[in-house]
C-alpha cells in the first residue's frame, strides 16, 4: 500500500470526513471547522465524480456535498452513492446555498441525512458533524 493509501484510510481514533464542494471559500470555512474537532480528518475533493471516487476508496463515517457542482449535481451524486453497496450507509449531509422550505424539503425527499443551509451556522455545524461520529 502507498503511503498517500495509508493516510486516507480511517483509524480507531481518527474518522473520515469527506466534503464535496466546488467553492473555495466554503471549503476553507469547513476546514476551519473540522479542525477544531477532535478526532475528525477532512478530506475534500471539488466535483460529484472525484467525489464518487473517493467515497468507495475510503468509506469515510460522514459526507457533506453541495447540491450545486459541476457536472453531476448533489442530487445524482447522493442517488449514486445510496445505490453503491460500500456506500449506502454513509450519512450524507447537504450543504447548500438554496435555502428555501421546498429546497430543503426536497434534499429531505431526495435521502439526504440532514440539509443544512450556507452560510454555514458554525456551532449547529460542530454539532451536527460530532452527531455522526461514531464514539
Amino acid at each position: 500500500m502507498e503511503r498517500d493509501e495509508r493516510e486516507l484510510l480511517q483509524t480507531e481514533t481518527e474518522k473520515n470526513v469527506l466534503y464535496i464542494e466546488d467553492n473555495p471559500l466554503s471549503r476553507e470555512l469547513v476546514a476551519r471547522i473540522v479542525r477544531k474537532l477532535p478526532g475528525v480528518r477532512l478530506l475534500t475533493v471539488t466535483d460529484a465524480e472525484k467525489g464518487l471516487v473517493l467515497a468507495r476508496e475510503t468509506l469515510p463515517a460522514l459526507i457533506l456535498m453541495d447540491i450545486q457542482l459541476p457536472g453531476m449535481d448533489g442530487y445524482e451524486a447522493l442517488s449514486l452513492l445510496k445505490q453503491g453497496k460500500e456506500t449506502a450507509e454513509i450519512p450524507v449531509v447537504a450543504v447548500s446555498s438554496y435555502a428555501m422550505r421546498e429546497d430543503i424539503l426536497r434534499g429531505r425527499r431526495a435521502g439526504f441525512d440532514a440539509y443544512v443551509t450556507k452560510p454555514i451556522d458554525v456551532k449547529a455545524f460542530s454539532s451536527l458533524i460530532g452527531s455522526y461520529m461514531p464514539h
